[in-house]
């Protein structure tokens, strides 16, 4: 038996816009100028809360920024409205229904490990029809352990058992190095790399 986890962000799913672009969408519903310094504070606070594990890290971000720019905004609002725009800007990476598909067998157990707020990851896959594939869902924000912090794949181990375990994720730092010190066969999806050209770092 096989467990095959996957990386959300970047490796299932893209993005076809900037982050900046949905904070401007955000800012643009509540007739609010998305300046460089309002889109710095939102990031800030929002990876400040979300490396904390706050609730609402989205919510947190937007109340920086409404709070540094003394804005007339409902930090409520300019969530709500983020987030959409992000669900609605997820698509399916080049490939990523081919893979999923590739492992369709009896003998091995998807799952998906993602460090991200868990209703919006789902919201996410949902939306583009990938959600059900999976046999575990495991976000950071429900291990409370985000990558690469060796908890969330010991978490990972727990949720599917197998005689073997593979990570495919789009970062080294992130996924696959540390899947591999985990002892996760580490797949690492380059996308800026040449086609047919594997590169294997620290062999």
């Amino acid at each position: 038996m096989r467990a095959v986890y996957f990386d959300c962000d970047g490796t299932l799913l893209t993005l076809d816009c900037s982050y900046d672009d949905l904070f401007e969408t955000a800012c643009d519903a509540a007739n609010v100028d998305a300046t460089a310094d309002l889109q710095a504070t939102y990031a800030e606070a929002f990876f400040e809360a979300f490396e904390s594990f706050h609730p609402d890290p989205y919510r947190a971000g937007m109340a920086a920024a409404v709070e540094s720019g003394d804005l007339d905004a409902d930090p409520d609002a300019l969530r709500d409205t983020y987030v959409d725009a992000e669900v609605a800007a997820s698509t399916p990476a080049n490939g990523a229904r081919e893979a999923l598909d590739a492992f369709d067998d009896a003998d091995t157990a998807l799952g998906l490990l993602t460090n991200g707020v868990t209703d919006v990851q789902r919201r996410k896959l949902k939306s583009v029809g990938l959600f059900d594939r999976f046999d575990a869902y495991l976000p950071s924000y429900e291990i409370e352990a985000h990558k690469p912090d060796p908890a969330i794949f010991e978490a990972a181990r727990e949720r599917l058992d197998a005689d073997e375990y593979v990570y495919v994720g789009d970062s080294l730092e992130h996924d696959a190095l540390p899947a591999r010190e985990a002892g996760f066969l580490a797949v690492h999806v380059d996308t800026e790399s040449e086609s047919g050209i594997v590169r294997v770092d620290g062999l």
